[in-house]
């Protein structure tokens, strides 16, 4: 178990681009496997930061909120701005177009909102 972590941290910090700004969000890492939620620790313009990454069905959304049912069972709750890049099968779309239902991934950024939605397997 302790190998496969590893190597998917290995691989989730090959797949991320090592030339983000901080005013730039980084692409979502292209992580292999099933997996609910990961937290990755990389830099972004020279600092440290956390991307907090959750998958799973919308049960719930709103302009300031989502809830995802990740495949291990549990609810998270992730916060949502305006500001959020938000993508359904590779179109752009905006936070009110998620519905009910949808596969969604989210990232956010230590701890905050989310930056990042795709809706899509």
């Amino acid at each position: 178990m302790r190998k496969l972590v590893v190597l998917v941290g290995l691989l989730a910090m090959l797949a991320i681009s090592t030339t983000s700004t901080a005013a730039a969000v980084p692409p979502f890492p292209n992580i292999p496997g099933a997996w609910s939620h990961i937290d990755i620790n990389r830099k972004i313009g020279g600092k440290w930061h956390t991307l907090s990454l959750d998958r799973g069905r919308i049960t719930q959304v709103n302009a300031t909120q989502l809830t995802l049912r990740e495949a291990d069972g549990t609810f998270p709750v992730v916060p949502l701005t305006s500001a959020a890049i938000v993508r359904i099968y590779t179109f752009p779309a905006s936070i009110s177009q998620l519905r009910r239902g949808m596969v969604a991934m989210t990232m956010r950024i230590d701890g905050g909102p989310a930056v990042r939605i795709k809706v899509g397997r």
